[in-house]
Order: C-alpha cells, then sequence, then structure tokens
C-alpha cells in the first residue's frame, strides 16, 4: 500500500473534546452506519511481566502507537485505548461509502508492520483484531479527567466479540464487513457470533471469517465489481448501446458511452455485462475503477490497469517502454506507476511529473490498442483523481480505443466531456420491479403482498429490490413504529412503521452521503425526515428558519447533494424514500424527540394562522398528523387528543379502516400513560368506534373497555353508561350469547326508564329485536322494530344519530323484513325493504344500501325466485368486500351461495363459500346469520351427492345454532338434519319439530317441512 497516504487525526490515548470539534462533526446526536475495529496485544501480560516497568510501558506505548498509525493511515478514528487494546471506529470522520475497506486494510497494515519487527523486539509482540460494520452511536463522556467520545451500539459488542476469535497475529472480519468490500478477499471460515440486538429483528448467528489478504492495489487486472447473480432486467435499451460500443470496436470503430446514475441504479451491472460481451467477442476490457480511498492520491486509480496493459503486451513486445518510444524520464515513470512507488522522478516538480505520467500511460495505452483489441471500462468516475481523469482524456483524443465511463451525477460534467453518448439510469418501472424480486428470491416463494411492499419501499431501485427480496423474511416480514409514511399513504394517525433496517450495502451507502452533509443541511435533512419523504415546499421554508443558521443556503446544499428535490407545484421530496428512511433511522431517539417536537410547534402554527385568516391549503396537517407527531414528541396526551379529533372525521367520512387503525393507535399511546388514566382513554375510544369495529367484526377487542364502562368500574356520563351496557347486550347476542345478554339490556333499559333517550332508546330497542328473534321470539323482535318505526316517523327516518355508517331505520327495516319472510308475512316484508331501499338510495348510505340490498335478496330466495335474488346479493357480496363490511360478510356469502346452488351453479358457490371459510369471519360472528354457511356448505354436499360429508355439515349446523341459543335457527337446522338423514323427520330430534315450528310461526320452514314429508 505505498503511496497511499490517506489525512491522518492526531495520535492520542483516546478520542477527546477538543478532537471531536477539529475531526469530528460537533453535532454527534447521530446514528452512523460504520466499521468498528478492535485490536489487542496478544499475550501482553506475559511479555510485559518479563521486563522492568519503564521498559513495559515504552513497549506497549510503541506498540499502541503502531497501531494507532495503521488506523488513521487509512482515515479511523482511534475511540479508546485501554490497557493493551485499541477501539477505532471508520467512516465516521471522514463519512465515506468504503469504511469496511479501509478497516481491513488498516487490520493488515498494523499485522504486517509488527510481523516486520518495526518494534525492534525479538519475538515481536502480535495483534489479534477483530472487524465488524453496524449502526452505533457516538457520544461524549465525562469523567474525573475530562470529557471522551465513546461509541454505544450492539455493533461494538459484536466487534468486541469477534476479535476473540482472531488467531494471534490474525484479522477476523464478519460478513457484513466481508458483503461492504468489493475488491476480492481470501477468506477463512472462523466461525459465527451471535449478531442480534437493535440493528436485527431477530437475533441471529453472523458468519465470521478469518481475513488472510485483500487485493487492493496489488493485483495485475481490476475486476469489474458488477454482480450477475441475478437477471438484468429493465435494461433493454440502455444494454443495446453498451453492445454497439463494444461490437463497434470491431466494426465501426472506437465509441464512447457515459452512464450515469445514482447508487445502487444499475451502472456496474452494466459494466460487468460489457465485460461479459467483450470476451465472447474476443474483445479485451481494461477496467479502472474509482475510489474514495485513492480520490486525492494522483494516478493511483490507474496504476493497476497500467500493469494490466503492460502484462497483456508480454506475448507481443517483453519491453513495453522501448517499443512504446519512451523516453528515460518516462520508462522510469512506468516502473514507478507499475510498482506502486511514490518517489518516482522526484527531482521534477509536480507539474513535469503529472506531464510524464500522463504521456507515458497514453502511450502505452496505443500500444495495448495496436496489437489487441481493448475496450476500457471505467466505474465511479466520481472518485477519480483529476490526473487520471486528465489520462482518459487524451486516450478519448487519440479515437483509437472504445469507453464506457460510469459514474453518479455529481460526476456527469466530467462523463459528458469524455463521451459523444449519455446515459442517464431511470428508476425500473412497476412491472420490471416485480420481475427482477421475483427473480431475486428463488429460495423461498414471497406472497404478492410482500412483492408489492418491496416495489412500493425500494421505489424501483434495483439493488434496493435485490436486497429486500433476498433479505424479505426478516427485512419487510415485520415493522417496528417511527419514522412517517410516505404522505397519501400513511397509516391513520399512526406513525408510518420503520421498516427493519435497511440491507447493509444499502444502509452504508445513505448513510455516507447523509453524513458528509454541512451541520445545517442535515439539522433539516433531519426535520424533513420527520415530515415524511414528500412535503409541502412552504413547510421546507418553515423548517429552514427554524432550525438553520443560514436557510437558503441549507436548501440549496440538499439539492446539490441530491438528498431532496423539487416535484410539481409547491411540493418538495426526498430523492428517494429509502433516503428518507435512512435520515430518520440516522438520529438518536433524543433528536427525533426533538425533531417530532418542532415539526408540531411548526405545524400547529401553521394550522392557527390558516385558520386565523379563515384560509386552507393542502399543506395543512391532519390531525392525524399531528398525533403523530405529538406521539413521538412524547407528549401522549395531546396525541390522544389529536387522535380523538382524527378519529371523528374518520367516522364523518364513513372510512371504517381509518377508524380501526386510529383505534389502535390510541390504544398504544394510552398504555404509555397511568394505568388509571390508559384505561379510560380506551374506554373512551371504544366506545367512540364500537360501531365501526362492528363492521369489521373486530367488535369483541372491545369488550374489555366497554364492560369497564357499563359496570361502572370507569366512571362515564350515565348516558355512555347506558350505551355501553346496549353495547355489551349487542356484544353478547354477536358472541351467541343473548341470554347474557339479556341482562346488560335490562339494565340498560332501567337507565332509559329514568333518563328517557330517542337515541339511545332506539338503539336499545334494536338490540332487543335481535335477541329476541335469536331466543325464539320473533313476534316480539317485531314488535320491538314497529315501535322503532313509529318512534322514528317523519324526516327521523334518516337520522343517523351519530352512527354514520348506517341508518338506524334501515337496519331495524332490513332486520323486520328478514323476520316477517321467515313468518310468511311477505306484504310487509316487502314493504319494509321498499322502505329501506328508498332511505339508503337517498342519503348515499352503503352500508344501509348492503343491507337493503340482502334483505332483497333474501324475499326473492325465500319465494323461489333465485334468479332475482342472486343478482342483489352478488352486489351485496362485492359491497362487503369492497367496503371491508366483514361483520355481514358470512351471511352475504351464504346467501348468495344457497341461490346458487338452486341454480346449479354449484362452482361458483363452492369457490365463495371456501373464500368465506377461509377469511374466518364466521368465527367471530356467531349471529343466526353465520348458520347459513353451515347450512349452504351442507346443501352443496347433499347436490353433489356426497351424503356423508352434508351430515356431517348439518350436524355442525345444528351444534352452533344450540352453542350460539339460537332458538330459531335450531329449527332450521334440525329441518336441515332431516333432509340429509335417510330417517328424515321420523328421527327421534326431529319428532315434534313441525309442531314447534308452528308455534313460532315458521311459515318458510312449515313449507320445507310439508315438502319433505311429501
Amino acid at each position: 500500500m505505498a503511496g497511499i497516504d490517506i489525512g491522518r487525526g492526531a495520535p492520542g490515548q483516546a478520542a477527546t473534546m477538543g478532537e471531536a470539534r477539529g475531526g469530528l462533526p460537533a453535532d454527534l446526536e447521530a446514528i452512523r452506519f460504520a466499521t468498528i475495529l478492535f485490536a489487542d496485544i496478544v499475550g501482553s501480560t506475559r511479555l510485559l511481566r518479563a521486563l522492568d516497568p519503564d521498559d513495559a510501558r515504552d513497549l506497549l506505548d510503541q506498540s499502541i502507537a503502531l497501531i494507532q498509525q495503521g488506523i488513521h493511515a487509512f482515515g479511523g478514528f482511534v475511540v479508546r485505548v485501554q490497557g493493551d487494546g485499541v477501539m477505532a471506529v471508520f467512516g465516521v470522520q471522514p463519512a465515506v461509502e468504503d469504511h469496511a475497506l479501509r478497516g481491513v486494510l488498516a487490520a493488515r497494515r498494523v499485522i504486517d508492520t509488527l510481523k516486520s519487527g518495526a518494534l525492534g523486539v525479538l519475538p515481536a509482540p502480535q495483534v489479534r483484531i477483530g472487524i465488524h460494520a453496524g449502526p452505533i452511536l457516538l457520544r461524549r463522556q465525562d469523567n474525573d479527567f475530562g470529557s471522551l467520545i465513546d461509541v454505544v451500539g450492539h455493533a461494538a459488542h459484536v466487534a468486541g466479540q469477534i476479535e476473540k476469535m482472531a488467531p494471534p497475529g490474525g484479522v477476523a472480519i464478519s460478513a457484513t464487513v466481508a458483503s461492504l468490500i468489493a475488491e476480492p478477499c481470501e477468506l477463512r471460515p472462523a466461525g459465527s457470533v451471535e449478531s442480534g440486538g437493535s440493528e436485527s429483528p431477530e437475533r441471529q448467528g453472523e458468519a465470521v471469517f478469518e481475513l488472510l489478504s485483500v487485493d487492493f492495489g496489488g493485483g495485475d487486472r481490476v475486476p469489474v465489481k458488477g454482480n450477475a447473480t441475478f437477471p438484468m432486467i429493465g435494461r433493454d435499451a440502455e444494454f443495446e448501446k453498451v453492445r454497439a460500443v463494444i461490437v463497434g470496436l470491431a466494426e465501426d470503430g472506437p465509441t464512447a458511452l457515459g452512464i450515469v446514475g445514482e447508487a445502487g441504479m444499475g451502472k456496474s451491472r452494466l459494466l460487468l455485462e460489457a465485460a461479459r460481451l467483450a470476451a465472447g467477442l474476443g474483445t479485451t476490457f481494461a477496467a479502472v475503477r474509482g475510489t474514495a480511498l485513492l480520490a486525492a492520491v494522483p494516478f493511483g486509480c490507474i496504476g493497476r490497469t497500467l500493469r494490466h496493459l503492460v502484462d497483456l503486451l508480454q506475448p507481443f513486445t517483453p519491453d513495453p517502454a522501448t517499443a512504446a518510444n519512451l523516453s528515460a524520464n518516462e520508462t522510469a515513470c512506468l516502473a514507478g506507476l507499475i510498482g506502486d512507488e511514490t518517489g518516482w522522478l522526484a527531482q521534477l516538480s509536480p507539474g513535469d511529473r503529472s506531464r510524464i505520467a500522463t504521456e507515458t500511460i497514453v502511450r502505452i495505452a496505443e500500444l495495448a490498442a495496436s496489437h489487441i483489441r481493448v475496450a476500457w471500462l471505467v466505474d465511479d468516475v466520481q472518485y477519480l483523481d483529476s490526473e487520471t481523469l486528465a489520462v482518459l482524456a487524451a486516450i478519448r483524443r487519440g479515437g483509437r480505443i472504445a469507453m464506457i465511463l460510469a459514474g453518479r451525477p455529481e460526476a456527469a460534467p466530467q462523463i459528458a466531456a469524455l463521451c459523444s453518448d449519455l446515459i442517464e439510469l431511470a428508476s425500473l418501472s412497476p412491472g420490471h420491479a416485480r420481475a427482477l424480486v421475483a427473480c431475486a428470491n428463488r429460495a423461498a416463494l414471497i406472497d404478492d403482498s410482500v412483492i408489492d411492499r418491496i416495489v412500493e419501499r425500494a421505489e424501483g431501485l434495483p439493488l434496493a429490490l435485490q436486497e429486500f427480496a433476498q433479505d424479505f423474511a426478516t427485512t419487510l416480514q415485520t415493522e417496528v413504529d417511527g419514522a412517517p409514511k410516505p404522505a397519501g399513504r400513511a397509516t391513520a394517525g399512526k406513525p408510518a412503521p420503520t421498516q427493519n433496517p435497511l440491507p447493509v450495502r444499502l444502509d452504508s451507502l445513505l448513510a455516507a452521503r447523509l453524513a458528509a452533509l454541512d451541520q445545517d443541511s442535515s439539522r433539516l435533512c433531519q426535520f424533513c425526515a420527520v415530515l415524511g419523504p414528500v412535503f409541502a415546499i412552504s413547510r421546507l421554508e418553515r423548517a429552514s428558519r427554524l432550525v438553520c443558521r443560514n436557510p437558503a443556503l441549507a436548501i440549496t446544499r440538499l439539492v446539490e447533494a441530491r438528498v431532496i428535490e423539487f416535484v410539481g407545484t409547491g411540493i418538495a421530496r426526498f430523492s428517494h424514500q429509502l433516503v428518507q428512511e435512512a435520515a430518520y433511522r440516522a438520529m438518536a431517539r433524543r433528536r427525533r424527540t426533538e425533531m417530532h417536537a418542532g415539526a408540531l410547534a411548526m405545524l400547529k402554527e401553521a394550522k392557527a394562522e390558516a385558520a386565523a385568516r379563515a384560509g386552507s391549503g393542502d399543506d395543512l396537517a391532519s390531525h392525524a398528523e399531528l398525533a403523530n407527531h405529538a406521539e413521538m414528541a412524547g407528549l401522549h396526551q395531546e396525541a390522544l387528543s389529536h387522535l380523538w379529533e382524527a378519529c371523528v372525521q374518520a367516522l364523518s367520512l364513513a372510512a371504517i379502516d381509518s377508524v380501526r387503525q386510529l383505534h389502535e393507535r390510541a390504544c398504544t399511546v394510552a398504555a404509555r400513560l397511568p394505568a388509571a388514566v390508559a384505561a379510560r382513554e380506551r374506554a373512551r375510544f371504544a366506545m367512540l368506534a364500537f360501531d365501526t369495529l362492528q363492521q369489521l367484526s373486530q367488535e369483541q377487542v372491545l369488550r374489555g373497555d366497554i364492560e369497564a364502562v357499563a359496570a361502572g368500574r370507569i366512571e362515564f356520563s350515565p348516558g355512555q353508561r347506558t350505551v355501553a351496557r346496549i353495547n355489551m347486550a349487542l356484544l353478547d347476542w354477536i358472541d351467541g350469547a343473548p341470554s347474557r345478554g339479556k341482562g346488560w339490556l335490562a339494565l340498560a333499559e332501567a337507565d332509559l326508564d329514568a333518563y328517557e333517550s330517542l337515541p339511545r332508546r332506539t338503539y336499545a330497542d334494536l338490540a332487543a329485536a335481535y335477541i329476541a328473534f335469536s331466543s325464539g321470539e320473533p313476534l316480539e323482535a317485531i314488535a320491538r322494530i314497529e315501535r322503532l318505526g313509529e318512534r322514528l316517523a317523519g324526516s327521523l327516518r334518516g337520522e343517523t344519530f351519530g352512527a354514520v355508517v348506517v341508518i338506524p331505520h334501515v337496519l331495524a327495516r332490513a332486520f323486520g323484513a328478514w323476520y316477517l319472510t321467515d313468518l310468511g308475512q311477505i306484504t310487509k316484508a316487502r314493504a319494509w325493504v321498499a322502505e329501506a331501499i328508498t332511505l339508503s338510495r337517498r342519503y348515499a348510505h352503503a352500508y344501509s344500501r348492503l343491507l337493503a340490498d340482502l334483505a332483497h335478496g333474501y324475499l326473492h330466495y325465500r319465494q323461489g325466485r333465485a334468479d332475482r335474488a342472486v343478482k342483489l346479493l352478488r352486489r351485496g357480496y362485492a359491497d362487503c368486500l369492497r367496503h371491508n363490511f366483514l361483520g355481514f360478510e358470512p351471511a352475504s356469502a351464504s346467501w348468495l351461495a344457497l341461490c346458487l346452488i338452486e341454480l346449479g351453479l354449484l362452482d361458483e358457490a363452492d369457490a365463495i363459500l371456501t373464500q368465506s371459510v377461509e377469511r374466518g369471519h364466521f368465527q367471530h360472528v356467531r349471529t343466526s346469520a353465520t348458520y347459513y354457511l353451515h347450512e349452504a356448505r351442507a346443501r352443496l354436499a347433499l347436490v353433489r351427492g356426497d351424503a356423508s360429508h352434508a351430515r356431517d355439515l348439518a350436524a355442525v349446523a345444528l351444534a352452533h345454532a344450540r352453542d350460539c341459543e339460537d332458538r330459531i335457527h335450531e329449527l332450521h337446522a334440525l329441518a336441515l338434519c332431516a333432509q340429509v338423514h335417510e330417517a328424515g323427520l321420523a328421527a327421534p330430534e326431529c319428532a315434534d319439530l313441525p309442531s314447534r315450528v308452528r308455534a313460532m310461526g315458521l311459515i318458510v320452514l312449515e313449507q320445507r317441512l310439508e315438502a319433505l314429508q311429501r
């Protein structure tokens, strides 16, 4: 590694506050993805015991100094010296992408230096070194001797464990470190270490390797670093241009092509395809790779390429210098560059040395081109030193060599100056992205929903798609709360989940870009990260004035660094949502809290200003967004206030999924409050969300909170306690326990006798009607509904009383029509159905229309008009699924299936019933409607000739009705059993069935029994 002289840090026993100000960013409140190195002198106790104290101190100090020198030579920062051990970090200062490479090169330098006898002691002390990469937090630590910089994070602990696995005089590295190094490394398995912790969703082992060598600058051929593990997808047009350059080298003459794209966009992959294509056509490629480690070293990136060219010339001329007509100075220069020396032509001025080196490399390149077809493939142009760029420009002027150059957008001007054609790589289309994900993970089948999440998160970035696909089981299946989601896709009131940690290659790339920002632009980037991937420019400007000394300059720097960009009118966004994710992750918890508090204050101020001037705008924060910031700022009571307002707004729009999400979020926030306060808040939100969660068949999750109100354990107003008691009656009816529900209903009606209320009386009558019908009192159920209708006369028939997803009068008439149909009162049933249809259409309530359609369809079905019923029930079933009205999903699926069976459409009926069983809502909705799922399955089996299966399913239907205390449908189930059993009505259980059916007045069932007797 001669000739590489990276900026050295100040030597010392530990990183002090002064060094932090001079060598580290003053703002340490950031989590960095860095490489951690632990070095320990092996057997130091035994070695030092043989020396007197002064000699022991000198030997120890000299050994530590050599270790520090090796670390500083590659830009590492010594964090701690403790006894005979050293801890260092790479990638913190300077903030570089190649921190893992720097760490292993420093380790090899230390090992080789000590082996060379630099200490002048025999036997020379041996060092054992362990290296790992991961997220760390730098912190200032005060003690009695001053302030130090320390490293906190599980990655540091892992590095310490890996160091213990290294052999004396050896280096051990983690698989994470190995994956971050593009250079060829010789590795030997050394075991594994537990790498779980904050950087991993699950505790898991990570492979450890002994590093035997790393080929940096010593090889004779530079490899192209692209990865061909996966097929190249979505780059057909770009590949054709690459192909034209390589093929044109033999046909049309040399050309130059430039490829520009962000990190991970697939530049190196196109260069690899160019190399493979060249090999197939008998063309040799010479690769030049820029690297941040050599960016400041003149001609540092081209030395290996020059050695490769000289090696290629050996079959044609044993003395390339003579064949190229090199002068004495140029020959000396060639020897120095090939030998990676720094002292060649030291007597000349820097300008003369640069000119001679350029001419030397160009002549050797042209000599090679005169003997063989050579294509130059240049990668990471952004890291090339200016001298190497000058060499490439001179080669291009010669016009004899084809060249493909690739680099990031900051290198676009240099690439454009060298190339006749330029490709700007764009993100992959969603279709190509899905195809790449499917190809990238062949070890396990990826569910479509997971593929959708991968595609959404990666936003067409090929590297992200590949990494997420390979790691999907841990990266995308689990989420933890944290970073805000993109605007327009955020979960209502919930801080959008921070996905599990980014794959290490992506994390390292993005962390280096963000760490390179200055303090002003870094703070603005962090503030924007809590706002989400997309935000209004007005918010960006407000934020810049809050956190920056020079707001305009900070915004400009973020744009120049390609961290944010302006899109559309008045909209700014992160250049990629993964950049926003990385920026959010990079903040320590205290900084996140600070930024969320600042965002909350800013957004509330903007909202207040808009209200004062009676204005509005898309950039005004919703209550759900304010709740997110309040929660993340630790202001839990304020967060609940905003969640309440957001929930009320969602109810006003009948947004039932949003209400569910808001309720879940409220429960999470409430859990952070004192127990008594938390219980009251949960109960408050449970009462608000009950009606909505009932539509999703999730009402039982509220049971505990609502029961606490109903039983008086949590003090609410008398009216709210009455509603809670009716809720409990309904919960018990839905849970298949109507007799238990009667007890709660009695308490509620006693309350109403003391404090009459039309809304609450209406609600009680509805619950009472459901319970009465299930309990075998159909006439009482009808009477309740008729009294309800009389109270809701005139305009009150369209009143919702706050229940926005259903009109109570429609609900009553729909259920009443079902009951009347079973009782054979068809004329009144038709009138009630018509009333329900008219009201649901007038007020455009989707849930009310569903009820009307189901009642209408059921009426046609029972009258033997399955062809007319199926149209209505198909629409009702579709509405159930489209609007997530899952409480009625079992009923809508069952009645539709029964009609389809009547019409002989058995396959469709089977598919609908199978899907309903798979959804499993029938397990939570144990009302009379659920009975029909079992009946429909039994009838389908019977029609298909599977009598045994039909009998089993009929028995299940009977057991269900009895278990749910459903007296009406127990009779239906007995009639079904009589139909599927050979004994029919002669069976003991069915002997008195006709008389029981007549006593109930169930005309529909009575007609069915008469048909059985015939």
